[in-house]
């Protein structure tokens, strides 16, 4: 008798926990799809030229090296003796 309700027991139980996977099924099968469609993109896509192909950028404007500039470095820290005849400022960013 234990083992007649033990059997029918089980068997419910095996029964009871089957559940309907088409709904999931079909998830996954549009996932693939769209899976598909995105790999076939990609396939598709130009490809790009080389880096010589591209246009070139303008170049930015040099200063003349046989120029003389003004700096104004009034309050600026420095060097050296105040009276120089000479004074090299160095300039530089953080960029």
């Amino acid at each position: 008798m234990k083992r007649t309700g033990l059997f029918l027991l089980s068997a419910v139980a095996v029964f009871g926990c089957q559940r309907d996977d088409a709904p999931l099924r079909k998830e996954v099968a549009e996932l693939k799809a769209g899976q598909e469609k995105i790999l076939d993109a990609i396939k598709n896509m130009p490809k790009a030229g080389p880096a010589a192909a591209r246009p070139q950028r303008p170049q930015r404007p040099r200063p003349d090296a046989n120029s003389v500039y003004s700096v104004n470095i009034n309050g600026a820290p420095f060097k050296g003796a105040k009276d120089a005849k000479v004074t090299v400022v160095e300039a530089f960013e953080f960029a």
